[in-house]
């Protein structure tokens, strides 16, 4: 008996995570969640490709006019 103990216990140990784990994003994929499991959907990744990137400054912008500067006699007198 201990022989078989010695044997499948370190098993059963590293198989309860492993499970844990399957069994919860089986249950996540059931009931809709997407992009987030073990193995994410694939097609999260071909829409970002796909896009383009929406932080991209034009190559020439038009230069702003200069403002007043802030220690102006109106601006003190207004704080």
């Amino acid at each position: 008996m201990t022989a078989f103990i010695e044997t499948y216990a370190p098993l059963a140990a590293l198989l309860a995570p492993l499970l844990t784990l399957a069994s919860l994003n089986l249950l996540l994929a059931l009931a809709g969640e997407r992009g987030t499991l073990l193995l994410p959907s694939g097609g999260v990744f071909g829409l970002r490709a796909c896009r383009a990137p929406a932080n991209v400054l034009p190559v020439a912008r038009p230069r702003r006019q200069p403002r007043a500067p802030a220690n102006d006699p109106d601006f003190r007198r207004a704080a």
